[in-house]
């Protein structure tokens, strides 16, 4: 959530703080403990007990992985 003096210019790079202490939130890929299923745990970088959120879409989380995965095989197909 925006307020007022905050600074709303598409063209910086924005966070999200947390909504307890400001810090700036963390995008996390975890498994579900039982099901081993993916998602993205979004936490305080402080303390992950003033915000902790989770993201289970299947389909948005199966997007991510692959979109990173295919990154990550860029950059390491660039050092050979």
């Amino acid at each position: 959530m925006a307020d007022k003096e905050q600074n709303l210019n598409p063209n910086q790079n924005q966070s999200l703080q947390c909504p307890v202490c400001g810090e700036t939130l963390a995008f996390l890929i975890a498994r579900g403990r039982k099901s081993g299923k993916p998602f993205l745990m979004v936490k305080c970088l402080r303390d992950g007990r003033h915000f902790r959120g989770f993201v289970g879409d299947r389909d948005y989380v199966e997007r991510l992985l692959d979109n990173l995965e295919r990154g990550q095989k860029l950059v390491s197909g660039d050092h050979h």
